[in-house]
């Protein structure tokens, strides 16, 4: 037997027994396995934790799982020693029996040179952890002899234990890291389970005093560090995310409180143009009191200044020790600090905040370790911190800090130091640019140049400035971008650059915030400063007052441009002196205004508007005295649950709409039953388009009685809106809503189709001839096309025109009376029949009578609204049938619903009624049976 075989012993033998049949293979890569020791590799230990702890949290029990992290000791020496060969024996050996000691159920795998872990469901019972543990080191100590020089292989153990330390495995290896180093340090070959009291413990250090100078005696930190690493890695993955900024400072707040047990971390920015100092952002640790609220009551500027006139960083161990200046002292008092760090934050050299890692329950003593890893990470965040504090001033503060980070859209990258080589992109950049490779010139893969950008933020660093912004016009993107460049160390003496651009069009465009005539502030900048407004002054009532001058055109028209512009502006400036500085004022365009009004209650609002719309009238009746401008308003009163400010300000708007024509200045309210009447509004207009396709609109036919004779010798089409639920709509609620948006035009040829169509059955069936009326209205009269479409229907269905009856509504002839005769003469020019509806609803002139050319005369329902009549009634309906009889006109009374009523019309030689009393309006098919 060699010396090597000798001295190798068990190891060897072990060894060749596992490989003695496999001769000379060809590696099969498993991708699950580390190829070393055949056990779970890093990546798939994670997947298989990952999946077990959330099948755990998924179900009604959850399991408690026990996460060992194994080292084995010395084994750098081994190599050295006795050479890397026997050292991956030692290795693969002692994997072949960790694999042994555990069932198939268990996770065992290598994650890096010597350490090795271990998973397995375990109880709640701490015996069962302390057994398995028992069980590997006694196995390491017993069944692994054979080193040379007599050694023993030992291991050190740390415990974590899910879900007590954690719930995904980056939790419970930190935990059971910092177990792990503990063991190694307090002699090696031994477990040791983590507690909370061991975040102290590790990172505890002595000071001694020597003079004035404070020197630190630091323990060994090798261990350690790769946790530490993790924290940074963590850092910049959480910053390379398309997370808000808030969010990814949240994220990295958390991990490291929690990583160093700590109480509050906060960022505090100093004074600004328009902003007091503050805690702007805070992380608290469970049971820690906010501090956020506090207000500092002294100037810290200049306290802080001499804190870091040296260094950037300024620490204390122990509150009760500490020489400070008193207002220092108070507010630190006053957050309930024990021991703290603070990291300052500089832009171009000058001091504009810190972030403060506090401990509120002890004194403690901070190692180098712990502040170089503090100081990195507020180094890294001050870029983001910056470049959020760079876009509030570019844009005066438009929008509040939460809604600026909610919109912002930022791409980072980051390049080596020196050269403009890619060694980071995040996903963000990934997504606006695709081809982007890592290794590739930034402005080649990027932007697509051959030399560097002539606005790259690079070009402005130097040895003293290690962060530069520029803002210019991306031609590529057609976007004006906010671009950061600075310079970070890396560990090991490395340096990069970071590269933050930002999209900040938005902002540019809002510079312009001023309207020009009255100095008011513009829409978009009054929404900006109305939502920050809002969001910072919860506990205030604020309303909409949506306003406009009746009739403005009048005043431009009868007293020029130069008069109206003074109007307006002369409003502005005076209803400005009614408002408080956290009330706000804008111009929208023309004549309409907006304001934004705080309230205590609706009453006082109301009346603060008939005092405020008064003393203006009474200084317009001084300045302007033959001028009487009207203001019409519309009031919204807001609530908490309105997050969108146009909304508001339309429904403010909709509550105006319903007021016109009034000869004084009012206002009107956007109450319940106004939004009642809005929703139903939108309602029909939502389906009004898919209602027409899908038939839901029934033509109706009410006919017409002669008199004389009372057989039915017409009909009037109207309309049904028949849902699909079966609900008969009245035409009350739809027509108006159909007039006003235009749909009114679709749904009319829809009737007149359809009642044609019919018309054409009865004629062919061989039924008495009637004639059928439909309505037009005002959108009809403006379409030049209107008669062209109307006579493409009568050819079609091949009608006579003397059967259709055009029904005109008598308030459409009180506008644009030469265009509507000319409108009239076409139709009775093709053979159609004209007459005057609703005549005498209260519009009516009777000079009409003998000014148009028409055929009929159709009295209002509203004459025969209540079913006796008196004799004033009787007289004024007399002398109208008279009057068009004299006219050569036929007379139609609609609305008659008694007897008394049709024998008073029949006896005064009225021609035809329609009315209740002899027929309601009934489907076609209906009429169809009752036609001769």
């Amino acid at each position: 037997m060699t010396y090597k075989e000798k001295d190798n012993g068990k190891l060897l033998n072990e060894l060749k027994e596992r490989n003695s049949d496999s001769g000379i293979r060809n590696p099969v890569i498993n991708r699950e396995k580390d190829s070393q020791t055949q056990l779970y590799n890093k990546a798939t230990v994670i997947e298989k934790l990952d999946n077990c702890l959330k099948l755990s949290l998924e179900s009604e029990l959850i399991d408690n799982y026990s996460f060992f992290l194994i080292d084995i000791d010395n084994l750098k020496k081994i190599n050295e020693v006795h050479g890397h060969i026997y050292g991956d024996i030692v290795l693969e050996t002692f994997a072949g029996h960790l694999s042994e000691l555990f069932d198939a159920k268990a996770i065992v795998g290598r994650i890096d040179g010597d350490g090795f872990v271990v998973i397995q469901k375990s109880g709640i019972r701490q015996e069962q952890v302390i057994h398995t543990a028992e069980s590997i080191c006694d196995m390491v100590r017993g069944n692994m002899p054979g080193l040379k020089d007599n050694g023993k292989l030992t291991v050190s153990i740390g415990i974590s234990v899910f879900p007590k330390d954690g719930f995904t495995y980056e939790e419970l290896f930190q935990k059971a890291d910092i177990a792990l180093y503990e063991a190694k340090n307090s002699g090696k070959d031994k477990f040791i389970i983590y507690d909370s009291e061991l975040n102290t413990a590790v990172y505890k250090g002595e000071i001694e005093q020597k003079g004035n100078k404070k020197k630190k005696k630091y323990i060994n930190y090798e261990d350690i560090f790769g946790a530490e690493k993790r924290l940074l890695n963590y850092t910049f993955d959480i910053l390379s995310e398309d997370n808000e900024v808030e969010i990814s400072i949240h994220k990295i707040f958390t991990e490291i409180g929690k990583f160093y047990d700590l109480s509050r971390i906060t960022i505090f920015e100093d004074e600004t143009s328009n902003q007091k100092p503050r805690i702007s952002f805070e992380w608290l640790n469970t049971g820690t009191s906010p501090v956020i609220e506090i207000i500092p009551s002294v100037d810290l500027r200049e306290q802080y200044n001499q804190l870091f006139t040296d260094s950037k960083i300024f620490y204390f161990e122990d509150i009760s020790k500490l020489d400070a200046k008193p207002g220092l002292l108070h507010f630190y008092n006053q957050a309930g600090i024990k021991a703290l760090v603070q990291c300052a934050i500089y832009d171009a050299g000058q001091f504009i905040g810190t972030v403060n890692y506090e401990d509120c329950s002890k004194s403690r003593a901070w190692e180098k370790s712990v502040l170089d890893t503090l100081m990195f990470v507020t180094r890294i965040i001050s870029n983001y911190i910056l470049q959020l504090r760079s876009k509030e001033e570019l844009n005066k503060e438009i929008f509040f800090t939460q809604a600026m980070l909610n919109n912002q859209k930022l791409s980072n990258y980051a390049i080596k130091a020196g050269t403009y080589e890619l060694l980071y992109v995040s996903e963000y950049t990934e997504k606006m640019f695709p081809q982007v490779k890592l290794g590739e010139l930034c402005y080649h893969a990027i932007f697509g140049r051959d030399t560097p950008c002539d606005t790259c933020p690079l070009n402005g660093l130097n040895n003293s400035d290690t962060r530069y912004s520029v803002e210019a016009y991306n031609q590529k993107l057609g976007a004006w971008l906010s671009t950061t460049a600075s310079t970070v160390d890396l560990p090991g003496g490395q340096k990069m650059n970071l590269i933050c651009s930002s999209d900040v069009t938005g902002f540019i465009e809002r510079v312009k915030s001023k309207d020009n005539l009255t100095g008011l502030l513009t829409l978009p900048k009054f929404e900006a400063e109305a939502m920050k407004l809002i969001a910072s002054s919860k506990d205030l009532q604020y309303a909409i007052i949506y306003s406009d001058f009746d009739k403005f055109k009048y005043i431009n028209d009868e007293w020029g441009y130069s008069t109206g512009n003074e109007i307006l502006k002369f409003y502005a400036d005076s209803l400005s002196n009614y408002l408080s500085q956290d009330e706000l004022f804008c111009r929208i365009s023309g004549d309409i205004f907006v304001i934004l009004l705080i309230y205590k209650s609706k009453t006082e609002i109301m009346e603060r508007i008939k005092v405020i719309y008064h003393s203006i009238h009474q200084e317009y009746k001084l300045h302007y005295p033959k001028v009487n401008p009207i203001i019409i308003s519309g009031i919204y009163f807001m609530t908490c649950e309105d997050n969108i400010l146009s909304v508001a300000i339309d429904k403010a708007n909709t509550a105006r709409k319903r007021l016109k024509g009034f000869h004084k200045s009012t206002y009107s309210v956007y109450d319940d039953n106004l939004h009642k009447a809005v929703t139903k509004e939108k309602m029909i207009e939502n389906h009004m388009h898919e209602a027409l396709r899908n038939h839901e609109f029934i033509v109706y036919m009410q006919p017409k009685i002669e008199l004389r004779t009372l057989r039915i010798i017409g009909a009037e089409a109207l309309v049904r809106w028949k849902t699909e639920s079966g609900e008969l709509m009245n035409p009350a609620e739809f027509i108006p809503v159909f007039e006003k948006n235009g749909f009114i035009v679709e749904l009319d040829f829809y009737v007149y189709e359809e009642a044609f169509k019919m018309l054409r059955r009865w004629l062919d069936m061989g039924k008495h001839k009637i004639v059928v009326s439909v309505n037009v209205s005002r959108l009809h009269i403006d379409d030049e096309l209107f008669i062209q479409k109307l006579e493409f229907l009568i050819d079609k269905y091949q009608l006579p025109t003397e059967l259709i009856e055009i029904e005109i509504t008598e308030s459409i002839f009180l506008k644009g009376l030469d265009r509507l005769k000319r409108f009239i003469n076409s139709l009775r020019e093709k053979g159609f029949l004209i007459s005057i509806d609703d005549f005498g609803s209260g519009f009516s002139s009777l000079n009409l009578l003998k000014t148009l050319p028409i055929d009929i005369l159709k009295l209002d329902k509203e004459f025969f609204m209540y079913n006796i009549m008196d004799d004033k009634d009787k007289i004024v309906i007399t002398n109208i049938i008279n009057l068009a009889k004299g006219l050569g006109l036929k007379v139609i009374s609609e609305g008659v619903e008694t007897m008394d009523q049709a024998r008073f019309l029949k006896e005064n030689h009225c021609d035809m009624v329609q009315g209740y009393f002899f027929y309601k309006p009934m489907p076609m098919d209906e009429l169809e049976v009752l036609l001769d």
